[in-house]
């Protein structure tokens, strides 16, 4: 009869396999997988290094590492990812959060106003609404998605972290879901009046926990009106390059949420075309964009009538959000 592993040398066994098959970051995967697999912390895997693995958990840690080995990414194995902060539990129907959204969540702070009011078309998660609700108290957010599943998902990380009474969630192709604003509504102002200009000037407020509270039912009723910002991180891959990705994202992210169409500007022309009607006078939008696709949308939203519209860099240097103001 065979000796029972330890949980050092299980972990580093699957780091080895993982390593042979070419995975740059097989050490941290084998961690994360078993320590999951175990229930255990980072530390308690560190302090329990020479504990015995009886045969049942260590066929846990195994189908979880050959999970791995198939492409899956670790947090959607695991089935949550970091975010701003907070942590968002994923399905099937939505794309986990990548830092680079980061940039979109710090513009949206500075964008909105006292008392703001967001809308956020695809949200997949929530993670973009939710981030801004939890570091703005006074906020209130629509947030849209086409697959229902995406939104029972959003509907549960708005209630994990207090943000579920600020957050109406809605299902729908872009605007499709929202009625029509009255014809005129003046401009919001906050308690230090209406914050104007380059969203990235005004520093984010600081990230904190909101109140309680959960997602209910809502009239349409409740969605009528006009919004201080809009937001989108749109599917923006061209239709022929999404089938070149790498297996984590092309065999196992939603392809609703890759695939922009035969140029990767379909949502775009949708976004500029129709934004206008839903914004305050002074209001902004704000868009998550591929690296190369800075002109193009940039050109869109001139197109549309947009002013101050200027594509800004994350911290990798790259061309990732475009922002417009609507006068």
């Amino acid at each position: 009869m065979s000796q029972a592993p330890h949980i050092g040398a299980l972990w580093r066994g699957w780091r080895d396999v993982l390593g042979r098959l070419g995975f740059e970051s097989a050490a941290l995967d084998a961690k994360l997988l078993t320590g999951h697999a175990l229930g255990l912390s980072a530390l308690d895997l560190a302090l329990r290094e020479n504990d015995p693995v009886d045969g049942h958990a260590a066929a846990r840690v195994a189908e979880l590492l050959q999970r791995r080995m198939t492409g899956e990414s670790v947090a959607r194995i695991i089935g949550e990812r970091e975010f701003y902060g907070l942590g968002f539990t994923l399905n099937a129907a939505t794309l986990e959060p990548r830092p680079e959204t980061e940039l979109l969540v710090d513009m949206a702070l500075g964008a909105l106003p006292a008392g703001g009011r967001l809308l956020d078309l695809g949200t997949g998660t929530g993670c973009i609404p939710i981030a801004v609700l939890a570091n703005q108290p006074d906020a209130s957010a629509v947030a849209v998605d086409l697959s229902a599943l995406a939104l029972e998902t959003a509907q549960a990380n708005a209630e994990r972290h207090g943000v579920g009474e600020r957050l109406e969630l809605r299902q729908g192709d872009w605007f499709g879901s929202l009625e029509d604003p009255p014809p005129s509504i003046p401009p919001h102002k906050g308690e230090g009046g209406e914050r104007a200009g380059n969203p990235q000037l005004a520093p984010p407020s600081p990230r904190w926990g909101g109140t309680e509270g959960g997602v209910e039912s809502h009239t349409p009723e409740a969605v009528s009106g006009l919004f201080d910002l809009i937001v989108s991180n749109p599917p923006y891959i061209t239709s022929a390059v999404v089938e070149t990705l790498a297996p984590e994202v092309r065999d196992f992210d939603p392809r609703l949420a890759l695939d922009g169409g035969p140029d990767g500007l379909a949502p775009y022309r949708v976004i500029t075309a129709q934004a206008a009607h839903w914004l305050r006078p002074g209001g902004w939008v704000l868009v998550e964009i591929g690296h190369e696709q800075g002109a193009d949308v940039s050109a869109l939203f001139l197109e549309a009538g947009f002013e101050d519209v200027a594509v800004h860099r994350d911290l990798n240097g790259l061309d990732r959000v475009v922002g417009a103001h609507h006068l």
